[in-house]
């Protein structure tokens, strides 16, 4: 396995227990009121989606650096709508809920982003 993406997947792992460890102190400890049992379900999906996209711009790095940039970007723009699609769907299925799983759903969206861009960032800066 590439050593670019051991460290990816060693990053994602320990971010999902952090943020695991996190929602349960949380949801068990301070506010039990609003518990999200769908949290770890929200992270097994980042966890994929995220291990996935970025195990696929990986292999398009190693073979062409000059198509990466478009690559990234076009993916990058498929991901955010199916995420979208995602969100909207458990929107409207689960009304009830729908604030406090839009609220987990951004957390971990914006945690998994910005890991991925700054991997990405650090594998266009060895690449070059």
């Amino acid at each position: 396995m590439n050593i670019l993406l051991k460290r990816f997947l060693y990053r994602t792992i320990i971010l999902t227990l952090v943020l695991f460890l996190m929602g349960w102190a949380l949801y068990s400890q301070v506010i039990p009121q609003y518990n999200m049992p769908g949290w770890p379900f929200i992270l097994l999906f980042f966890f994929l989606t995220t291990n996935l996209v970025h195990f696929y711009l990986l292999r398009i790095a190693e073979k062409d650096i000059a198509k990466f940039s478009t690559h990234f970007m076009v993916l990058s723009t498929l991901k955010m709508l199916f995420y979208l699609f995602v969100a909207l769907g458990f929107f409207l299925a689960s009304r009830d809920q729908a604030k406090l799983f839009l609220i987990n759903y951004l957390v971990a969206y914006v945690a998994y982003t910005a890991m991925e861009v700054a991997e990405i960032s650090h594998v266009v800066k060895l690449k070059k």
